[in-house]
């Protein structure tokens, strides 16, 4: 003797396996305002008209609003069965409306059946709504589900309809989708007197969200790059102006490159003009060719995105997510602005390995551009190049002048002004320093120095924040370097003049003892050479 299942009284909260029905009302937001509201009221009275029809009473559902729509739970067997009958029902009624908006086009709505474990819970004002995987599957399914169609997971296929009632229905392939989070479903399409979609027209537009993404990737990247735009952030909207290029849209990223390169005047509301120290000198056709080589590199939380002592083969640009550089002589790690250029001293100083460790606090997105190709962008624009090397030789002033290696103890305020009065430059081998006026602190290359007693002493620096070299030490022991160095090979030096020099150690005694230490070891030096 079968056994009945009870009834689900009204006071009882469901929980279990049961069907949802979900359903979206297609175009919505391209209705009039009141037409809206009017779709949604002739849309609830649908639903109530169908559900009468099917002889199910309150206590046998579950109204939930979600979107355009809402999703149906279902909360017996008896009416889990029914539940693909109401869909049908509500169509029937679409396909003879009693009601048309003004655009003389009839309600369409998107459908999905589903059965899974749900959950009746409170709400606010003491209501009660339903939450679970089986309706957020059943909410998946309608996301993937064309206008006119009835999608019908396995699941509901295979409880209530396989065996018992396939001859209702006009029932298609099995076939997978991947909806939201990755989440994989099979999938049928259902029909019934051609009130949804048959077979055929559900097999041909299956998989038209190929070409449809692709449209609306377009369109989402080129309004993102109005809005970063708008926003003032033009490395944000370089970033998406290369996927556009991936997408072959290329309209969008030439009127960008006109409002940020060097070109006539370009500005509109959507593309307003912008400034940025590097791309803004490129002309437009130029940053066009930019943008085509680039690359996007995406990190991840705690991820080192270029590790001191590597060999620099690249420079980079934050988009997204905080990105920081470890300097060695610093107690702190350097935030990186976005849109500020990282690993730049390679398009000016050969050969060099990374001067820092640069790590992302959390998950980014960056810009990387390899130096060889925008060094050939570099040669042909000087004025370019210019203010790509001047940024560059600001920021080894600022590190070396920084550190505690050789200014311990000066305020900010105070190195901010010794920055103006150092100058960084390239000497190439042959070059003669002069150190009777000016101290020379030594970045990337190699000098000879001859001492008061004639001693020659190579000085070699790597390139590396922290492990510099110094030709024409000012100290109070003496002036141990002698009058001129020889540069060996290429070289990148900070130059200060002696009498600012023996400013800062008389204003600062943590500077003076940071001098005479440093000519303490440079006189043990010279005597190590001499006894060799």
């Amino acid at each position: 003797m079968a056994v009945r299942k009870a009834k689900t009284p009204k006071n009882r909260k469901i929980e279990g396996a049961y069907a949802i029905l979900g359903m979206d009302v297609v175009s919505f937001s391209e209705l009039h305002d009141d037409d809206q509201m009017f779709a949604i009221e002739h849309l609830m009275r649908w639903i109530n008209e169908a559900l009468a029809y099917q002889s199910l009473k309150h206590e046998h559902y579950r109204w939930s609003p979600g979107g355009d729509g809402g999703f149906l739970t279902f909360t017996s067997t008896a009416a889990c069965r029914k539940a693909i009958d109401v869909a049908f029902s509500i169509c029937e009624k679409l396909k003879h409306p009693d009601w048309i908006p003004r655009n003389a086009r009839r309600i369409d709505l998107r459908l999905s059946l589903h059965t899974g474990p749900i959950r009746e819970g409170d709400e606010l004002r003491r209501e009660t709504n339903i939450w679970g995987a089986g309706i957020n599957t059943a909410a998946r399914i309608l996301s993937v589900a064309a206008p006119s169609q009835l999608l019908m997971s396995k699941q509901y296929y295979d409880t209530y309809i396989r065996g018992q009632r396939e001859q209702d229905f006009a029932i298609g392939d099995l076939h997978w989708r991947t909806v939201k989070h990755g989440v994989k479903v099979e999938v049928l399409n259902v029909n019934r007197n051609e009130l949804c979609l048959s077979e055929g027209k559900a097999s041909s537009q299956r998989w038209r969200i190929i070409g449809r993404l692709w449209k609306r990737m377009v369109a989402e990247y080129t309004s993102l790059i109005s809005d970063t735009m708008c926003s003032g952030q033009p490395v944000a909207a370089i970033a998406a102006a290369k996927f556009l290029l991936e997408l072959k849209a290329h309209e969008p990223v030439e009127k960008l490159c006109k409002s940020i390169g060097q070109s006539e005047f370009f500005e509109t509301d959507e593309y307003p003009r912008q400034q940025h120290m590097l791309f803004s000198r490129m002309p437009d056709h130029v940053l066009f060719e930019v943008i085509n080589q680039i690359e996007l590199r995406r990190v991840r939380e705690g991820e080192v995105v270029c590790q001191q002592g590597d060999p620099a083969h690249s420079c980079f640009f934050p988009v997204s997510g905080e990105i920081v550089v470890d300097v060695p002589g610093r107690d702190e790690p350097i935030p990186i602005a976005m849109g500020q250029i990282i690993g730049e001293f390679s398009l000016w100083i050969p050969k060099i390995a990374r001067t820092a460790t640069v790590r992302s606090i959390d998950d980014g997105l960056l810009i990387e551009i390899h130096t060889d190709r925008l060094k050939r962008v570099l040669e042909k624009y000087p004025d370019v190049a210019d203010a790509v090397y001047g940024l560059i030789k600001r920021r080894i002033i600022d590190n070396v002048l920084g550190s505690k290696t050789f200014f311990a103890g000066v305020p900010r305020e105070s190195v901010r002004d010794l920055h103006s009065l150092a100058e960084c430059r390239k000497h190439s081998p042959g070059d003669v320093l002069d150190l009777t006026s000016s101290t020379y602190i030594i970045f990337k290359g190699s000098v000879r120095i001859q001492s008061k007693q004639g001693t020659a002493v190579d000085l070699v620096s790597s390139g590396e924040f922290g492990s510099e070299q110094v030709a024409g030490i000012v100290a109070e022991i003496e002036l141990p370097d002698g009058n001129e160095a020889k540069v060996l090979e290429e070289t990148v030096a900070i130059a200060i003049a002696h009498e600012t020099l023996r400013d800062v150690q008389r204003r600062f005694d943590t500077v003076r003892d940071v001098w005479n230490g440093i000519c303490g070891r440079r006189l043990g030096l010279i005597q190590r050479y001499e006894s060799a």
